[in-house]
């Protein structure tokens, strides 16, 4: 083999894995170059561990199937939410830069006295790059009973622009995706999403 011939073969691998190791870095970033927001890596509670299958991704643009691991995982984590009804998952938006959006998932429970549905348990998942949603954490509001949310958030969208003087409001989280805000992008101004 000649020189000549050595040579382009050793640039054509170079060339090969490079393109590799570029097809592989966009696949795990979700194939959005310069993508740096990370969603937490998940802390799952003893029961989610044992049960296995909460620490993987999950497709954040497929509202059926954070309704089923949702469902899932809240009955699992907390014996007072088995049967409960996923309502649609709710979009937030982190206030702090550099921190991932997130999802909640409301559930509901019919009350024994009658009247509506009220939520019973909340859970999060926070979105990384390439729309991928990973597992947060439950919360059992099982025990309000009927003081509890027939709906979350509590305030509307429709109402919190008609308080904040805007046509639309972003959903917020500050601390946790169980207490977000609403707030005006223009002005900033907020309100809480809960009463």
């Amino acid at each position: 083999m000649s020189r000549r011939a050595i040579g382009l073969a050793a640039a054509a691998v170079v060339i090969f894995f490079g393109v590799t190791l570029f097809t592989l870095t966009r696949i795990v970033s979700g194939g959005s170059p310069g993508c740096a927001i990370a969603a937490p890596v998940p802390n799952l509670p003893a029961a989610l561990r044992s049960l296995g299958g909460f620490d993987q991704s999950f497709d954040a643009n497929s509202p059926d199937q954070l309704a089923q691991v949702a469902s899932n995982a809240a009955g699992a984590v907390s014996p007072n939410l088995n049967g409960t009804t996923p309502l649609p998952p709710v979009r937030e938006i982190a206030a702090a830069a550099g921190q991932p959006a997130a999802v909640v998932v409301p559930l509901t429970a019919q009350q024994i006295t009658g009247g509506p549905p009220r939520v019973a348990g909340l859970v999060s998942f926070f979105v990384g790059c390439g729309g991928r949603a990973y597992f947060g954490s439950v919360d059992d509001i099982s025990s309000l009973g009927s003081q509890a949310p027939t709906g979350f958030p509590e305030v509307t969208s429709a109402s919190a622009a008609a308080r904040l003087g805007t046509t639309a409001p972003q959903l917020v989280y500050t601390q946790t995706p169980f207490t977000p805000e609403w707030r005006d992008t223009q002005s900033g101004a907020t309100i809480a999403a809960g009463e």
